[in-house]
């Protein structure tokens, strides 16, 4: 039903952390642990364990707020909880597993037709398309706030929350996957796969620059998030009947997708992981919220 609670507690019990919550608490201590075993490799590794610490600390501190501020803080995280965690994995990944495993990708991408699928790319690169790719790649970091606010301003809290949580899985399930795969991407690659990456110019190319800036050594290629937020995004509009929304979100999720490969930033096996994260992410969030729901009973009332 519109409106109805997606997780509850009873009468009188104190806050607790939603689903999406969870998710991003377990990440952060799995991070703040794997900073401490590295410790070695890893220069000022306290200041990213008690980085990652501090989100489970601030969501704790949240719940326990019952301002209108701290609910739409809560409602929100992930605006400011996942680029934090993005900035931090790649600064993370290579001290943690220094391994690049581009040689592998690039044999599995040869086996799947991936190579071939970026030289075809690259036969009909011009400079139109090049321009319309970059601007489909950048507006990965916007496209998830297309069913978000829509089933926000629905009032639906139940499919909400199940978005939040579908997300944050899929966010947290690629940054793990940079953790167990790091590479480096075709970009890097261009003579092992026989084809160049399209430069990027003008405006363009200092936005470019302040994103390699920003990402340091980043090794996050495998999985493809913006091809699993893509297709979290296309999934979300299909299970939640957003037509108006997907109007926009579907082509631009589309163009998201095709863009990490004509530009050569993901191996075809990276998007297709990412693609099957994204639609086993929306899945999971899916059957948690729905068991959830359906454990509903008695005099319990909303925890948020």
């Amino acid at each position: 039903m519109p409106g109805q609670p997606a997780e509850v507690v009873r009468a009188g019990a104190p806050p607790r952390l939603r689903p999406s919550e969870r998710v991003t608490a377990a990440y952060a201590v799995v991070l703040a642990a794997l900073s401490a075993l590295f410790a070695a490799r890893i220069p000022g590794w306290p200041l990213y364990a008690l980085g990652h610490l501090a989100v489970p600390a601030a969501s704790w501190a949240l719940a326990r707020s019952r301002s209108p501020a701290a609910r739409r803080l809560r409602d929100f995280d992930l605006l400011y909880v996942i680029p934090a965690f993005f900035f931090m994995a790649c600064a993370l990944v290579h001290r943690v597993h220094p391994v690049d495993y581009d040689a592998r990708l690039i044999a599995i991408d040869r086996a799947i037709g991936g190579t071939a699928v970026l030289a075809g790319m690259h036969a009909v690169e011009t400079p139109l398309l090049t321009a319309l790719a970059k601007w489909a790649w950048i507006s990965y970091y916007a496209v998830a706030l297309l069913p978000g606010v829509a089933l926000y301003l629905r009032r639906d809290r139940s499919a909400f929350e199940e978005a939040r949580l579908a997300y944050a899985l899929a966010w947290c399930g690629s940054y793990l996957g940079y953790f167990l795969v790091p590479a480096e991407g075709p970009g890097y690659h261009a003579e092992a796969i026989g084809v160049p990456q399209p430069a990027w110019t003008g405006h363009s190319a200092a936005l470019k620059g302040v994103i390699y800036a920003l990402e340091g050594e980043a090794r996050d290629t495998f999985p493809s998030g913006h091809a699993a937020i893509a297709a979290l995004t296309i999934f979300l509009c299909a299970r939640h009947r957003l037509a108006a929304v997907a109007r926009l979100a579907v082509p631009l999720s589309a163009a998201i997708l095709a863009s990490t490969l004509y530009l050569r930033y993901h191996y075809l096996v990276d998007v297709l992981a990412g693609a099957a994260l994204g639609i086993g992410a929306g899945a999971a969030a899916a059957a948690w919220m729905g068991r959830a729901t359906r454990g509903a009973a008695g005099d319990l009332v909303p925890y948020y």
